[in-house]
């Protein structure tokens, strides 16, 4: 078997590091590895993991002279239930001074709505002499993927390639970027003719111009700023037609793309406008995404949505005391062209009281509401959605300390009910729960001994149950759990065990949750670990009875 390229990395930078410091150079090497294997075993299920699972680790920087900075990281391990071609992802962003390079596979962000996070292969330089911001990307963004006879559930995708740009000016906190990407899939990269009818997809393209800016206007008020528009081709074989319209941006994106049957321009905004000061702070946001709204250089988006949000939080009693409230509204069907559109309502409220360590509260509400209206068709009312959706908590903690030892008491409750405003399905959704919690917790402040104890309840009443019903869901039982250190704590052992019952009506069921772990420092800095798991689940129906072990060995060590 060859060895991983992560290892020839490695080898490479330590041989580096060596030649360098024989010439007197300043060069360090930073980061750390983490091997580890480990067993899983099952009894009463099907296996949830691999019988014997190995993998190892690492994050490598390395510091030149000059400011250089070359960061590196890997993950190499095993899939499945036996060892095939391990997940190997590399990438590298050596920084110098005002400049950043990227090769390999990298994730980087420009702004919201344009390249936003989706990992890619290839290279790109972020420049900031000054104010001046400038930054490229160029790489591949999908893998082809072909119809695969083995595995017939794989989702043939198109080799996807594309790039961003982005110029702007300003400082972090204080700035304007424009930005704008473009990807296109190739379409020789996989045979059409293979695919089935029901995996069949079509080649795209993507153009995206955005706006992003956070902008300090005056002393303590900010604002935030983010646009887009994106012209998106689902089938680039499809027709071109004419970019006609009265839009200039439509009129735009036809000179810089070809405008097929299947393209379609959308729009995103956000925005908000902030005061922040010692007293608290306010805040209004605005945020409308059009419907279909997509671009490549992001996973996903929630689209078809037009929100209002506001916050506000307050300081009191000199720090001791803090408010905050925040009120919302969304809709959707911003294109008229659904049957019902629904609105959402969001609040909430927080208080905070510490007027000393050693005695803690917090309580807080919220509401969530949801309503429908008619659309293209009137609504039934035996199917219109109305509901209200509450829920309350308070947290309570008290400690009593000394020199030796820390007794800390705490208390938690909440409470949590959906409520059904039309009343030919309230009885098929409406719900509530309640849960509450007490603990104590103890530590050693000279030897490291810990302890705690947990006692929880919770119980549920599910639709069509009456809330008087003694046969609803109920969750009830202690979690016991320690912790100690020795050997001048250079040894640190852990070990909780939870036996929780869950009853209803005339079912009784039990699980059983035991964990132990264990960690020796071997030197400075190599660590050897071991964490054991144990679980032995019983719902009271005899067929549902299963239990499984995991075990892992592990080794780390930083430099």
């Amino acid at each position: 078997m060859r060895c991983p390229a992560f290892i020839w990395i490695l080898l490479w930078l330590c041989g580096s590091v060596l030649h360098a410091q024989d010439n007197g150079r300043q060069v360090r090497l930073s980061g750390g590895l983490n091997a580890y294997a480990g067993i899983y075993t099952s009894n009463g299920i099907a296996g949830r993991n691999q019988p014997h699972p190995f993998g190892l680790s690492g994050a490598v920087t390395l510091s030149l002279p000059g400011g250089v900075s070359l960061p590196f990281s890997a993950v190499v391990g095993n899939q499945g239930t036996s060892f095939r071609q391990p997940f190997n992802q590399f990438g590298v962003s050596p920084t110098y001074k005002w400049a950043t390079a990227h090769a390999g596979y990298r994730n980087i962000s420009f702004s919201p709505f344009t390249l936003a996070g989706h990992t890619f292969l290839g290279g790109g330089v972020e420049l900031n002499p000054g104010k001046l911001r400038i930054g490229a990307v160029y790489g591949r963004f999908n893998k082809a993927i072909s119809t695969n006879l083995s595995d017939p559930d794989a989702i043939p995708a198109f080799r996807r390639t594309g790039y961003a740009v982005k110029v702007g000016y300003g400082k972090p906190g204080n700035y304007v970027d424009l930005v704008m990407l473009r990807a296109r899939d190739d379409t020789n990269s996989i045979d059409r003719l293979q695919m089935s009818p029901e995996r069949s997809t079509t080649p795209a393209e993507n153009m995206v111009i955005g706006l992003t800016s956070r902008l300090l206007i005056i002393k303590h008020i900010l604002v935030e700023a983010d646009a887009a528009v994106s012209s998106y081709t689902r089938d680039i074989t499809s027709a071109p037609v004419q970019a006609e319209g009265k839009s200039a941006i439509y009129r735009l994106a036809g000179k810089l793309i070809t405008p097929r049957l299947s393209t379609q321009l959308t729009q995103a905004t956000q925005a908000a406008l902030g005061y922040q000061s010692k007293w608290g702070s306010v805040k209004m946001q605005y945020k409308r995404i059009d419907p279909n709204f997509q671009t490549m250089g992001a996973y996903y988006f929630q689209s078809d949505i037009q929100s209002y949000t506001g916050n506000v939080t307050l300081n009191l009693l000199k720090g001791k005391a803090r408010l905050a409230g925040s009120y919302g509204r969304q809709f959707d069907n911003l294109a008229a062209n659904k049957n019902a559109r629904t609105g959402r309502s969001v609040g909430s409220l927080m208080a905070s009281l510490n007027p000393d360590p050693t005695f803690g509260m917090d309580i807080s509400l919220s509401n969530y509401g949801l309503s429908q209206r008619a659309g293209l068709r009137p609504l039934i009312d035996t199917l219109r959605i109305a509901q209200n959706n509450f829920s309350a908590s308070a947290n309570l903690r008290y400690s009593v300390l000394n020199k030796d030892y820390a007794h800390i008491f705490t208390f938690s409750g909440s409470h949590q009910q959906l409520s059904d405003l039309n009343r030919s399905t309230a009885s098929q959704t409406e719900n509530n729960s309640q849960n509450a919690s007490l603990g104590y917790f103890l530590n050693a402040n000279q030897s490291g001994f810990g302890a705690n104890l947990l006692i929880s309840y919770t119980q549920t009443s599910l639709p069509g149950t009456p809330a008087d019903d003694p046969g609803k869901l109920k969750f009830y039982g202690p979690t016991l759990g320690s912790n100690y250190a020795f050997f001048k704590k250079k040894m640190t052992t852990s070990a909780n065990v939870s036996y929780l019952v869950n009853r209803q009506a005339s079912i009784t069921g039990k699980v059983l949750t035991a964990t132990a772990t264990a960690g020796y420092q071997l030197a400075k800095k190599q660590t050897i670990s071991i964490n054991l798991n144990y679980l032995n689940s019983d719902t009271g129906v005899e067929a549902e009875k299963f239990n499984e072990f995991r075990g892992n060995i592990g080794y780390g060590i930083s430099f």
